[in-house]
């Protein structure tokens, strides 16, 4: 690892006890304590590139899924081809072995040890095309031990967490707007201490909340969410909630996500309830198959691992969406749309359209000439006022 004090690179007899033993400075974090990757010069450059260069804030949160896998984790198998040949090799020569000293006392007791190994390599070689069972992918800290391993380890080493980092949960609520604009909806409070340590409340007049129940009555709603099924059930669930008031669903959709996965942080959980998909099917019938399918395999997408300044843009435009005035409708512009029928004001097919034309005499319908053939050129029928023949 890099020394965050002095730049050396060190290896590990020269780090002991979390010091450089070049400038003998403390450091927090240490790649082969606390975990591949963990350390404190990749944590500073982590939090620069989300705080877009100390332009925003940044929650611990954010920092946990930036230092996550991008995209599906690679495939597991069964068996390792590595070992296989790390198995058979040293079979192979203590059966050499065994057999230049058959005759001794020793020599058939290698054997034994020499076809475990040579059968166990078989075995791992046979099964390294075999893919391994499922599993459900996790972050690889939870919030509690990136807060023990990481945050704590940081505020007792440097007195406090880097410039641009915030522990999401000592952001404090902050009153809310006096007389809001609109309420945002999003559960996951990662997202909401994100957009309160960057003055969003104030910056819209928002009113933040994580329940549907804390909506008031008659705001418009902006909902965020995971793509996920909780999260696409939740804007079903505000709509159906909340009839004849504007609701406006700007959370991460599974259609974006599948554009390219790569880009995204996928973990999967593969206990979700039957009846989840029951209710995503019914609530939410816009999913295509391959959604549907995508969600039925575990997956989903946190919001919170979007970079901070595109998640912070989407907050941003909704809000201006959702309290924009609708735009006047010119009365000069023609209409739109299908044609109605008089009648019940239902959108009228071609066939009825065609038989009110005719009623009217905006077409003409040649009738069959004595032999039985169409009249027109070439027997076809023709259509729109015959304007070009003169008197019979």
């Amino acid at each position: 690892m890099i020394c965050p004090h002095c730049s050396k690179d060190l290896i590990q007899r020269q780090r002991t006890k979390r010091r450089c033993g070049y400038c003998r400075e403390e450091f927090a974090l240490d790649p082969k304590i606390d975990g591949a990757g963990l350390h404190d010069v990749r944590i500073r450059k982590a939090v620069g590139k989300l705080s877009d260069g100390g332009r925003l804030t940044v929650t611990a949160g954010q920092l946990n899924h930036s230092l996550q896998h991008r995209g599906r984790p690679p495939q597991k198998f069964r068996g390792d081809k590595g070992v296989a040949a790390g198995l058979i090799v040293p079979g192979a020569i203590l059966t050499l072995i065994a057999l230049t000293t058959i005759l001794t006392p020793f020599g058939p007791w290698l054997l034994l040890p020499a076809v475990l190994l040579i059968g166990s390599g078989i075995r791992q070689s046979m099964l390294a095309d075999v893919p391994a069972p499922d599993e459900s992918v996790h972050s690889r800290w939870t919030e509690d031990v990136f807060r023990s391993t990481v945050l704590d380890r940081w505020r007792t080493t440097y007195g406090a967490l880097p410039p641009g980092l915030v522990d999401e949960g000592l952001v404090p609520p902050g009153p809310p707007p006096a007389a809001p604009a609109l309420a945002l909806l999003c559960p996951d409070r990662t997202v909401t201490a994100f957009l309160r340590a960057n003055g969003y409340a104030e910056r819209h007049r928002a009113l933040l909340v994580r329940d549907l129940r804390e909506v008031p009555a008659g705001l418009p709603l902006v909902v965020l969410h995971d793509a996920s099924p909780q999260g696409h059930l939740l804007a079903a669930d505000a709509r159906a909630a909340r009839p004849g008031l504007r609701v406006l669903d700007a959370g991460l959709s599974v259609r974006t996500v599948l554009v390219d996965e790569t880009r995204y942080t996928l973990l999967r959980d593969l206990y979700r309830p039957e009846e989840l998909y029951v209710r995503l099917e019914r609530a939410v019938p816009g999913l295509t198959g391959s959604q549907r399918d995508w969600f039925a395999q575990g997956w989903w997408t946190p919001l919170a691992a979007l970079p901070p300044k595109r998640l912070l843009a989407i907050a941003d435009r909704a809000a201006e969406r959702i309290t924009a005035p609708p735009a006047p409708r010119d009365p000069a512009a023609p209409r739109t749309g299908p044609v109605r029928s008089p009648a019940a004001g239902r959108p009228e097919n071609p066939l009825e359209t065609r038989r009110r034309a005719l009623a009217v005499g905006f077409m003409s319908w040649p009738e069959p000439e004595p032999d039985g053939t169409p009249g027109g050129t070439g027997g076809a029928r023709a259509a729109g006022p015959d304007l070009g023949r003169g008197p019979a």
